[in-house]
């Protein structure tokens, strides 16, 4: 019987909050401990994945992929200078790949699931796009990033709620009366002042009745986020992940899991910022070492 590799897929809300770097400090315990990896650079607004794994100008790119100069992503994959570990690298032409239709997004999450690997670990960026949420739905284990400032923290939110509506308006897509409605409901400002997922559920029930508020509930409760805070600096900075933690169980009806922290790496963080590749850097670093335990917690029910 085939088998598909399991999707790890980091995002979070705006930039700077470090995504790529987790991605690829996730993606190095995967390879290192024997998962046949594969990381992904989804990044739409500026792939530079590559740029850290020591590959100045990649041959082949998803860019490639998705104007068909191949066949299947098996195709772009690039080898690392480590072992278990090849790279997609970001699309070369950003407008062609930021306004990929809905059939092109179907054909490439479709040749994920084929690509010969253990584990795909895809950074996704940041924003809130349809081509974003829906990779995001998609993974085994959805990674959320934030660092310990309350812009961060509501931008992490955010993330996580426009995750959850855009499930609830996949599932609805037919039914033209709960699909405005679930769109109305996702401005945070919208004029029914619902304020809650529950109080949503509410109106699905007296609307469509009780089976469709059941069906969406299950859909809700298939969203279980991992949270990773970033950058951690001081004791207090860990209990930002918390944070999300009981808002989202009190508004969104979900449980995300507070990972922990990766504590501030003030050589790793400088590497990253002059776009030094982080191959060499990376197993002295602090911040590799503090990931450890999240990736063992993201493999664990394999």
């Amino acid at each position: 019987m085939a088998t598909h590799p399991k999707i790890v897929a980091v995002g979070g809300g705006k930039g700077g909050v470090g995504k790529s770097t987790v991605s690829i400090l996730l993606a190095f315990w995967f390879a290192r401990i024997g998962k046949k990896t594969i990381l992904v650079d989804a990044d739409l607004g500026g792939a530079n994945l590559h740029t850290f794994m020591g590959i100045k100008n990649p041959p082949r790119t998803l860019n490639d992929f998705v104007m068909r100069r191949y066949d299947s992503l098996e195709e772009i994959c690039l080898d690392t200078e480590l072992e278990n570990l090849r790279l997609i690298a970001g699309a070369s032409d950003i407008l062609s790949f930021a306004n990929i239709h809905v059939s092109q997004r179907v054909k490439l999450i479709q040749n994920l699931s084929r690509l010969d690997a253990d584990y795909l670990v895809i950074d996704l960026g940041a924003g809130t796009s349809y081509n974003v949420l829906d990779f995001f739905l998609i993974a085994d284990k959805k990674v959320v990033v934030l660092i310990p400032q309350p812009i961060s923290i509501q931008n992490a939110y955010a993330f996580i709620r426009n995750t959850v509506y855009r499930r609830l308006s996949q599932v609805v897509n037919q039914k033209s009366s709960l699909y405005s409605l679930i769109k109305t409901a996702m401005d945070t400002n919208n004029e029914l002042k619902l304020r809650s997922i529950n109080e949503l559920l509410q109106i699905v029930e007296e609307l469509d009745g009780k089976e469709a508020m059941t069906v969406l509930q299950e859909e809700i409760r298939k969203i279980q986020p991992f949270v990773i805070t970033n950058m951690a600096r001081e004791k207090r900075d860990k209990g930002a992940g918390r944070v999300i933690q009981m808002v989202a169980e009190k508004y969104l009806m979900i449980h995300p899991v507070d990972m922990g922290s990766i504590v501030y790496d003030q050589k790793l963080y400088a590497t990253v910022t002059e776009m030094i590749p982080l191959t060499s850097l990376i197993r002295s670093s602090e911040a590799f070492a503090s990931v450890y335990g999240m990736a063992m917690t993201l493999l664990r029910d394999e």
